[in-house]
Formats: structure tokens, C-alpha cells, sequence
């Protein structure tokens, strides 16, 4: 932590979650203090909790276009995936057991995929190109007569990549307009607003944390009609299709960041664009051996995210001195058991395992102004420089197969 009256810190990882909108704490502080009551009792203020519930519900299905009955609170994102996969297979068990997902989705999609392949369920996992984009009509030629869900997330966490989820849907619903289409919009939601209908998707995740709102809540989208088995049984709740007690204050805040979200949309679009233009023109230029990962083409990727990678380092590192600088940050490597895997997504990407280890993750938000990316900007180049004096391996010459991937050499 920074010493005291030092400068504060800059927070540069909103992809992972958001400080929520003071009016969000506002909208729940009296579901916590006076209106705490459980919603599905019959009693006076009960049925005020309950009234909550339904006016959020309207105002979310509303913000993306779909009816109430459409939208079923959960926890969270990952929930909410495992609820689409798990559910759709499930309630279709006697039409197919056959699923399509990609190489570069969150593990909230990926590790339950793998869960229901162990459980007899064939499994069809997609690659990504380079900029980890998923090509539409491979989805299509993947979808088969026995292919019950399709899974493709709208934009990626990790490099920032739009999909054409659109043009995904129609060609799946084209080929077998049986099979669900599923996309975790997550990311997209907080940033660049969904619209189910013009997506054309049959579930889609959204979760409140990443647009500002608290951790706790999060929705699936059903289209009506799409079947779906409950998961977590026991109350009733939410249709017969997620049981437990509502929380009510999570939700409502997560209704009040919906709606700031889409009243400040145009403002927080340009806010973040600027800020993400100044990180990819001037990272390249500051830093030796860094490339830009994802989309160059910025209405291609969100408009928040930069990813890069760093030749010769390892992000952990990377990280670990930033947050001594007072910068927190995120890479696209998972610290576990004591070593560093690289990010799966660079590696379905087709980046080398060795350079995808050096992975960096810079999401901008609200709060950020120019002196924190121009601080981020001073701060890093020395950082990747001391590192690379101190590694065993002479940061001098790349691998031919880095070579493609990076903007130059040290």
C-alpha cells in the first residue's frame, strides 16, 4: 500500500469487478434496514419486498428488451452459465446430448462443459483466431440434428474481443431451429448494452458487479419457450427454476446499475474509448517487445479493455510491482499451486505458452481520468525494464514464433 499522504492508488481493473454507483448502495440501503422482509410470504411488507422484486425485474427485462417472465435473478454470472448449460441439457436430454461452446469462454462456461462431458454429454469446443474471435460459420457447421445449446460469449474478459453473437444465432437457429443459443454478456452488458432480440440469443447472462452494482446478483434471460431445467431446488422461487430466498437488496441494486448504466451509455463509451487509445498507441512506443493482444480495431473490442503481452516477463510480476506502485491490475494468467499457467484464451489464440505468460489486463471505468493512464504510462516501462535486467534469460533476441506477436525487438 502507498504510504501515507502519498499519491492514491489507481484502479485499473474493472473487467473484474466495479466499485458500486453510490446510488446503487442508496437504492438498497432500505432493503436492508426497513424492507428486509422475505418476498414470497403473504404478509404486508413482505409483499412490499415482493413489489421490489417485480419492479426490478420489469426495469432489467426492460433495459434489454424482453419480457418480465423472461428474466430469472441468480447469484451471479457463473451461475448463471452453469444454470444455461445444465438447464438446456436437462430439460432436453431426450432430443440430443450434444453442446457447442469455444476454446475461448469464461470457465464459468468451460469448466461445466467439461463437468457435463465427464457426465456422457458430448462436447464440441471451438477454436478462436488470433484476435480470439470465433468464426460464425463454424459455429454453423458445427450444429448438428442432435445439438441441444450453443454457447458463445458476446465479448471476451480477457482480451476484450466482440463477437458477432447476431450472426452466430441466426445461423445456428438456420441450421437446427431447435438448438438454444446461449451467450454470456457479462462484459458486454456493463459496457456496451445488450439487446436480446437483436442478438437473437435464447439465454443470456448478465451479473450486477460488473456495471457497478453489488457482487450477489446476477440474471439469466430465458426466451420464452426455451426449455430449461431447475438446478438448485428447494423453494419455488423464480418459477420453479431457481430456488432460495430472493435477495432483494442485491437485485434492486442491480436494477438501479442497469438503468444508470443505460442513461450514461454514450458518456461512459467516449470516457472509456479515449482512455483505451491512449494505452495501445503509446504501450508499443514506451515499452520494447510488448504486443497488443485482441482487436486493433477498437469497435471490435470492448471499449474499456486493453490486453498486452510482454516479452520476457511474467505477468505475475508484472502485478506485484505494479500493486507496489500503488496500480492495480490484472493478467491473463492464474496463479495456482504455486505456478503460473498461461491464459487459455492467448493460448487458443495460437500464442505460445512461454509468451502468454506475460500477459497484462488494463480496464478502465468511471472513476478513471487521463493522469491515471498517463501515471500507468511512467510507471510500467521501468517496471518491464528492471524485470527484464533481473531475469536469467537475456531479454535480447525473441523466438522466431514470438516474433509475430510483439512490436519489435529490445
Amino acid at each position: 500500500m502507498p504510504a501515507q499522504n502519498g499519491p492514491s492508488r489507481v484502479y485499473l481493473d474493472h473487467a473484474a469487478t466495479t466499485p458500486p454507483d453510490r446510488r446503487v448502495v442508496e437504492a438498497m440501503l432500505p432493503l436492508l434496514r426497513e424492507q428486509w422482509h422475505n418476498p414470497s410470504s403473504i404478509y404486508v411488507e413482505a409483499q412490499t419486498a415482493y413489489r421490489v422484486l417485480e419492479d426490478a425485474r420489469a426495469s432489467i427485462a426492460h433495459a434489454i428488451g424482453a419480457q418480465s417472465e423472461e428474466v430469472i435473478f441468480t447469484s451471479g454470472g457463473s451461475e448463471s452459465d452453469s444454470l444455461a448449460l445444465r438447464g438446456v441439457v436437462d430439460a432436453t436430454a431426450e432430443r440430443g446430448r450434444h453442446i457447442v461452446t469455444t476454446a475461448g469462454e469464461h470457465h464459468a462456461v468451460l469448466d461445466t462443459a467439461e463437468q457435463l462431458e465427464r457426465e456422457g454429454v458430448e462436447v464440441t469446443v471451438l477454436g478462436v483466431d488470433r484476435e480470439g474471435a470465433v468464426d460464425p460459420a463454424t459455429v454453423e457447421a458445427a450444429v448438428r440434428d442432435d445439438t441441444v445449446l450453443v454457447s458463445v460469449m458476446h465479448a471476451n474478459n480477457e482480451v476484450g474481443t466482440v463477437n458477432d453473437v447476431a450472426e452466430i444465432a441466426r445461423r445456428v437457429h438456420d441450421r437446427n431451429p431447435r438448438t438454444a443459443v446461449h451467450t454470456d454478456a457479462v462484459q458486454s452488458a456493463a459496457h456496451l448494452g445488450v439487446n436480446v432480440d437483436r442478438l437473437g440469443v435464447d439465454l443470456l447472462t448478465m451479473t450486477a458487479h460488473k456495471l457497478y452494482g453489488p457482487r450477489g446478483a446476477g440474471a439469466l434471460y430465458v426466451r420464452a419457450g426455451t426449455p430449461l431445467a431447475a438446478q438448485i431446488l428447494g423453494g419455488g422461487q423464480e418459477r420453479d427454476l431457481r430456488a432460495g430466498t430472493e435477495n432483494t437488496a442485491a437485485i434492486a441494486g442491480m436494477a438501479e446499475a442497469v438503468r444508470i448504466g443505460v442513461e450514461r451509455r454514450e458518456a461512459d463509451l467516449g470516457h472509456d474509448r479515449a482512455l483505451q487509445r491512449r494505452l495501445i498507441d503509446e504501450l508499443p512506443r514506451r515499452i520494447p517487445m510488448v504486443g497488443i493482444t485482441g482487436p486493433l480495431d477498437v469497435d471490435r473490442r470492448l471499449p474499456n479493455s486493453v490486453s498486452l503481452v510482454i516479452g520476457f516477463v511474467e505477468g505475475e510480476s508484472i502485478l506485484l510491482a505494479l500493486d507496489l506502485a500503488g496500480i492495480a491490475a490484472s493478467s491473463g494468467s492464474a496463479c495456482t499451486t504455486g505456478s503460473v499457467e498461461p491464459s487459455h484464451v492467448l493460448v487458443a489464440m495460437g500464442m505460445p505458452a512461454e509468451l502468454a505468460r506475460g500477459s497484462l489486463r488494463l480496464t478502465a471505468g468511471r472513476g478513471n481520468g487521463e493522469a491515471d493512464i498517463e501515471r500507468l504510462l511512467d510507471e510500467l516501462p521501468p517496471i518491464v525494464e528492471r524485470m527484464r535486467a533481473l531475469s536469467p534469460i537475456p531479454a535480447t533476441e525473441p523466438p522466431d514464433e514470438w516474433r509475430p506477436w510483439l512490436n519489435g525487438d529490445v
